[in-house]
């Protein structure tokens, strides 16, 4: 296998490629003899399970599973392996759930539904998460980073709450290294794909113009480019974010706990003095559903404003009118002529 790597740099050829010329050779060489063709079905199987050990399968494993919605572990392909050492993620990861409710609720996208609608729409942000998904899933995500092993990440798929007959979903995965949280988006049910009609399958490769945002005050982090994932051909749409500034930016002064190493014992222990612990709590931001019914609490004051004093405006002018009727009626009173008395016609005589 190590051979087929090798041509492969070499010759910049698929490893497919340098294997089938491997076989013709060996078969051009060899294919007078009984023990030749055995080489022949050697290298072929050599080659096979080389190539199928170079892919690599997509091991997955829920966490949390329940009404179209499922939270997992999956195997990360954006580790580079034939790094020196490979730059593994850093988990197991101890984050709350406030802490991750703060993450994920920074998170917006942008995109469009359809082919032409994004070309003469512009795209607005939207929550990737609604405020419901942050309140219920805030737990399974943080339980799923503390099982996730440092070759792992933590994959989610969603359903649409209002048309749970639509293939469009919520997915894509989740990670940390090196400090930053990185979001890749496959997928969300607020655009549909486009339907390419005739019973066909929509095109995986449609990814609706999608674009990830944060919310501010957090901002995307610029990661260096040795500590950039590998990412793949599907992982188009993607973010990262420093963890420990989105916390703080939101109010937050902490970011994942690290495993401590246990500290030696002392060789002479007293006994601890009674110390009362005070913690106080973190705030936790508003939600985005918090948001909304604050802006339209504030739409429906300005609105019941603008109502008052048009109805204060409109009586005044029905007051102004019926005073115009009464003076108008008033004034034809006064200057209203006596009737014309017409003098009696005299009678002629023939």
């Amino acid at each position: 296998m190590n051979i087929v790597r090798l041509s492969a740099r070499l010759f910049d050829d698929a490893p497919a490629a340098v294997s089938h010329r491997l076989l013709c050779w060996a078969g051009g060489r060899c294919s007078d003899s009984f023990k030749n063709s055995t080489v022949i079905v050697c290298l072929a199987w050599y080659c096979f399970v080389g190539l199928s050990g170079c892919v690599g399968p997509l091991n997955q494993r829920a966490v949390y599973e329940a009404k179209g919605t499922q939270i997992g572990v999956e195997s990360d392909h954006t580790i580079d392996e034939h790094a020196i050492p490979p730059t593994l993620n850093s988990h197991p990861a101890q984050i709350t759930a406030d802490h991750m409710r703060t993450l994920l609720g920074s998170l917006e996208v942008s995109g469009w539904s359809g082919i032409i609608v994004g070309i003469f729409e512009t795209p607005h942000p939207k929550p990737v998460f609604t405020g419901t998904e942050l309140m219920n899933l805030a737990e399974p995500f943080s339980k799923a980073f503390r099982e996730a092993g440092p070759r792992e990440r933590v994959f989610f798929s969603l359903q649409n709450p209002n048309a749970g007959y639509e293939t469009d979903r919520t997915a894509g995965s989740l990670f940390i290294r090196d400090g930053y949280l990185h979001v890749i988006l496959h997928d969300h049910y607020g655009f549909q794909k486009a339907d390419p009609g005739g019973g066909e399958q929509r095109d995986p490769r449609d990814m609706k113009g999608m674009k990830l945002w944060a919310m501010r005050p957090a901002q995307p982090a610029s990661v260096p480019e040795d500590k950039e994932p590998r990412w793949s051909p599907f992982d188009k749409v993607h973010l990262s974010l420093n963890v420990r500034d989105v916390l703080t930016a939101f109010g937050g002064n902490r970011g994942p706990a690290k495993p401590q190493p246990a500290a030696a014992e002392p060789a002479t222990v007293k006994p601890p003095l009674p110390v009362k612990e005070v913690t106080a709590p973190i705030p936790s931001p508003p939600t985005d559903l918090q948001q909304q019914v604050q802006d339209l609490d504030e739409a429906n004051r300005r609105l019941r404003m603008q109502v008052e004093q048009q109805t204060t405006e409109l009586d005044k002018l029905k007051e102004d009118l019926k005073r115009l009727r009464d003076d108008v009626k008033s004034a034809g009173k006064s200057s209203k002529p006596p009737p014309d008395k017409k003098p009696p016609r005299k009678q002629t005589t023939e």
